[in-house]
């Protein structure tokens, strides 16, 4: 749980991330991938450092002063991304978070990867942001369809864990894309890999379009 916790934010994730592809970095380089600053970076890589997920060490210098500081993963067996995602798939399982604390965390990362908000085409950035997850994701027809889903395999004890994860990112990815749709209700066969998704416009939204339907409905 404590490992979990450590990550559940962007920012330490994408942390994580730049460590398990890139190797040992600096606090400088730690921030530029997390998009933060260094101060802020700082109690990020603390965080993370509490919940045994990476390690510092002196880093030498190449001029007289103050030695620097490297971070790294702390186990060199999760520099594989396969590694990483089994655990955090046992961390996920033993803490036993709720459905709608982890869709919530799933949201902030969507909408995270979908990078700066704005009109962003939804079709075209979901599978993007699906695909670094490790998901095949299509949009059409008022639903998300995702195939070759990984939710098993990261946490074959309970794959619905990383699936309500799966769920907010979608719905942050939508957010970010100002999308007049949300996630309605949510369909998962872990067994075949394969997640449906349905979606339908927010509440004020379908009454809007009902009024722009039917103008003669309107109070004057």
């Amino acid at each position: 749980m404590r490992a979990l916790e450590s990550v559940a934010h962007p920012a330490r994730l994408a942390i994580v991330r730049r460590l398990a592809e890139s190797g040992p970095a600096s606090l400088t380089e730690l921030a530029e991938a997390a998009g933060v600053h260094e101060n802020t970076a700082r109690g990020h890589l603390a965080a993370l450092e509490a919940g045994g997920l990476i390690a510092s060490e002196p880093r030498p210098l190449d001029r007289p002063g103050r030695p620097g500081v490297s971070y790294r993963l702390a186990d060199e067996a999760l520099l594989a991304p396969s590694g990483l995602a089994q655990l955090l798939g046992a961390a996920l399982a033993r803490s036993g978070p709720r459905p709608e604390q982890l869709r919530g965390t799933g949201r902030d990362w969507g909408r995270y990867l979908s990078g700066r908000p704005g009109s962003h085409d939804a079709a075209r950035k979901l599978p993007e942001v699906m695909d670094q997850l490790g998901f095949n994701a299509r949009l059409a027809r008022g639903a998300v369809e995702l195939r070759g889903c990984p939710c098993k395999a990261v946490a074959p004890e309970q794959p619905e864990l990383v699936a309500c994860l799966a769920e907010g990112v979608v719905d942050g990815v939508l957010a970010a894309c100002q999308a007049a749709q949300r996630i309605a209700k949510a369909t998962h066969d872990p067994d075949s890999r394969r997640c449906h998704i349905a979606l339908s416009a927010p509440a004020g939204e379908e009454a809007a379009a009902s009024r722009r339907a039917n103008p003669a409905r309107r109070r004057h």
